[in-house]
């Protein structure tokens, strides 16, 4: 098993100006969806529009009041999107993980940034695919759908919209998996990730154009990987080259 590549999330600057103009985009085209769906309640179910939002166009002056509600609300529902979102990686690194895997959670404040990690396991290319994606669908799909079941539909949309915005991260470590068929496992650390691919002689060949195309990695230039034995196809990863460095890089 040899180092393919790897992604420092809060150091990697090509990276960071990746996800933040991914986000951008996501953010405009959630507000596009949010503007929409206003349009349409407004037109066909005027009943189902935020009631703190119907009460802008009143004239007792207590439209601003509840304007105010909708919008902290609103951010309430945000905060706890991002909290939940780290939770859901956290149960699937779980789940993926070799049993007593110990998953952690913290913050990059300066990038504005959670994370949950499970230093030094190895999961498979599919696995770690599931635990990166599942709080875009998961999430998002549960607070719109929350919007809608307390009366503010339009509060809902434009708390996933922010929270979609948050997920560019993981569709980043997944875009790096696409353009790479070659990544077979990933192991998350609390820097980011290690992508492996296989050893042996395909990569010994492979080894032999990397001057003019870039081949794979030794992974004594590389981290230092723990595989998650005992569940599924992640069991399948081979053992590591016999001169494997024996500490995971910082």
């Amino acid at each position: 098993m040899r180092k393919r590549s790897d992604i420092h999330t809060f150091e990697d600057e090509a990276f960071i100006k990746r996800i933040s103009i991914m986000s951008a985009w996501a953010f405009l085209a959630g507000v596009l969806a949010t503007l929409l769906l206003a349009a349409a309640l407004a037109a066909c179910a005027p009943q189902r529009f935020d009631a703190w939002l119907t009460g802008l166009f009143a004239d007792d002056g207590e439209g601003f009041v509840g304007f105010l509600k909708w919008f902290g609300w609103t951010a309430v529902a945000v905060v706890l999107s991002l909290v939940v979102h780290e939770l859901v990686h956290g149960a699937l690194f779980k789940v993926f993980a070799p049993r007593g895997a110990r998953v952690t959670f913290g913050a990059n404040w300066e990038k504005g940034m959670l994370y949950a990690s499970a230093e030094g396991i190895v999961y498979s290319r599919g696995h770690y695919m599931a635990v990166a994606l599942a709080p875009t669908f998961l999430v998002t799909s549960l607070v719109v759908a929350a919007g809608f079941a307390c009366g503010c539909p339009v509060a809902g949309a434009f708390a996933a919209t922010l929270h979609l915005s948050g997920c560019t991260g993981d569709w980043g470590y997944v875009r790096e998996m696409l353009r790479d068929p070659g990544i077979r496992w990933c192991e998350d650390t609390s820097w980011g990730v290690c992508f492996y691919g296989e050893g042996g002689a395909e990569d010994a060949a492979r080894k032999g154009d990397a001057g003019l195309h870039g081949g794979a990695e030794e992974l004594d230039d590389g981290c230092a990987p723990t595989p998650a034995k005992g569940r599924e196809d992640a069991s399948q990863a081979p053992a590591p080259d016999e001169h494997m460095e024996s500490e995971v890089r910082p």
